[in-house]
């Protein structure tokens, strides 16, 4: 009954995310700014990995060490993307909304850090769950980005 749950409340933010029913963006600039909020998102991902393990160790209550994942990967891997989506905006000669750019790659970021506790408790093998963790980081945070930066675009 859990899983079900879940797969239900994902759907319904699947389709509240949607963009509205102004012009959609071409398949080609979703791609492109795709590729380089992906991008953005592995390099941020990198830094935010690489802080945390600096940090963490020095923290002692286990609530530090958490805080502190969630608002490296949050901040890092949302940074990342929102740049990559922009830059691939300014390459695509693309207009796009900043605000709703960098809200939507902070969200998806703070979305990717939930991702493995989520398969860990539907019990998806651990192998599974560590690659599909590992490749949110950069996606979630990119995906967020793209729809926030179209959102209420006009062509």
């Amino acid at each position: 009954m859990r899983r079900v749950s879940v797969i239900v409340v994902l759907c319904c933010i699947l389709w509240i995310a949607s963009f509205p029913g102004g012009a959609a963006p071409s398949v080609g600039v979703v791609a492109g700014e795709m590729l380089g909020g992906t991008l953005g998102g592995l390099l941020g991902a990198a830094i935010a990995v690489t802080a945390i393990g600096e940090i963490t160790p020095h923290l002692e209550p286990r609530a530090a060490r958490v805080a502190t994942v969630i608002a490296g990967v949050t901040l890092g891997c949302g940074a990342g993307a929102a740049v990559g989506v922009l830059g691939a905006g300014r390459v695509l000669d693309v207009e796009g909304n900043v605000r709703g750019c960098f809200l939507g790659a902070f969200a998806g970021g703070l979305a990717s850090t939930f991702v493995e506790p989520i398969f860990y408790l539907l019990e998806v093998r651990e192998g599974i769950t560590e690659f599909l963790g590992m490749l949110s980081l950069p996606i979630a945070p990119a995906v967020g980005a793209v729809i926030g930066f179209n959102w209420m675009r006009s062509e």
